[in-house]
Order: C-alpha cells, then sequence, then structure tokens
C-alpha cells in the first residue's frame, strides 16, 4: 500500500506487468490473456515479434514479455485486443497462427545464445557496447532515453557496475542475463559468462 492506496501488479516477475492502483482492496481482474504459437524459422528473435507486432501498430503497453522458446512463441495480451493479436500470420517469412492457451509453462526456457564477454570494467555502458556490439557512445545516449534497464528498472548513470545473475533490458536489441562471473583473463581482463536474449 502506498498513502492510502492499494497497487496490484499482474506479474510482478516480468518486465511488462498491468498495474492497478485503487482505494480499497479487491480482486483484480487484468483481463489478460496468453497467445501461442509454433515456428520453424530457427532465426526469428524476440526482436523480430516485437518488429512485427509493433508494424500492426499496436502500442507497446497493449501486450506484455514476448516469451520464445526453441519451437514457440508465447505473449500475454490484452483480452479485447485478442483478434488484432490473431490475424498476425507472418513474421520474417514464417506463417504464425496466435491461439489462446491457458499459460506460459513453467518448465520453458527461453531461446538464448551463451556468450563469455571480456571487459575492462563491469560498468553497465561497457557491457552494453560489448555485447550488443554498440558504440559506447550511442549506448550512453540510451541511457539518458531510459532504454536500457537492470533488473526491470531504468538505469539512471553510465557507471552503474553489473554483478552476476542480473538481467540487463535493451530496448530494440533483447536482454542479457549475467550467469557466471570467471575471473580475469591473462590479459588482466575481466571474463564474464551471459546469456543472450535477442
Amino acid at each position: 500500500m502506498f498513502k492510502g492506496f492499494h497497487i496490484y501488479e499482474s506479474d510482478s516477475n516480468h518486465e511488462y506487468a498491468r498495474v492497478y492502483v485503487t482505494e480499497e482492496p479487491k480482486e483484480v481482474d487484468f483481463k489478460i490473456i496468453t497467445l501461442k504459437s509454433t515456428y520453424v524459422d530457427p532465426l526469428i528473435s524476440h526482436r523480430d515479434v516485437l518488429g512485427a507486432l509493433m508494424h500492426l501498430g499496436l502500442e507497446r503497453d497493449t501486450f506484455g514479455d514476448i516469451h520464445i522458446t526453441e519451437k514457440d512463441i508465447y505473449i500475454q495480451v490484452v483480452a479485447e485486443l485478442k483478434q488484432i493479436f490473431t490475424d498476425l500470420h507472418q513474421i520474417k517469412q514464417d506463417f504464425i497462427y496466435f491461439e489462446e492457451v491457458s499459460g506460459i509453462p513453467t518448465d520453458s526456457k527461453q531461446k538464448n545464445e551463451a556468450i563469455t564477454l571480456f571487459l575492462d570494467s563491469l560498468r553497465i555502458d561497457n557491457l552494453v557496447s560489448k555485447a550488443f556490439n554498440i558504440h559506447r557512445e550511442d549506448v550512453k545516449t540510451m541511457i539518458d532515453q531510459e532504454k536500457v534497464k537492470i533488473n526491470y528498472f531504468p538505469v539512471q548513470k553510465y557507471t552503474v557496475l553489473v554483478k552476476p545473475y542480473d538481467i540487463i533490458s535493451v530496448r530494440g536489441f533483447g536482454r542479457i542475463i549475467l550467469t557466471d562471473d570467471m575471473g580475469t583473463s591473462k590479459s588482466q581482463k575481466i571474463r564474464i559468462k551471459c546469456e543472450l536474449l535477442r
């Protein structure tokens, strides 16, 4: 509760959630459904799905996190807009057909790319620059525009240090999950393992 108001989140474990604020405690129906489609093209990424949805003219706040496994795409959407999402039938050259399901399976693992990075420091601007091959000055601009988040909160400074198991979200590029700090290399570079969700 905050200043006499009750705040409800549809899902506190995801980056995108619906929020309901009320003066009275109540059961909240967020009117969210889960849609699922299979896909074939192994190169389809989070970025491709997001681009296809935005091309339909959808506002970003009408759907939640995009969850991609090795063969399925899951997305939680505002129920009254279901028809718009189910009218999407192509992403890149792949045929897509979204249908409503009961939810995202708890054991489903997102498709990711395991990488090892060698860094001068664990500063957020340095990590994002190396992981996505973005010029460091461009990363600083993105931070100023609140397009970079750590654990779902916008980064305020370029000098913030990341640590193992942090989730770094970069709008338009994907996410980085730090999985292991492997110490330093012979050249005194910091060596870390990451999972990239593009």
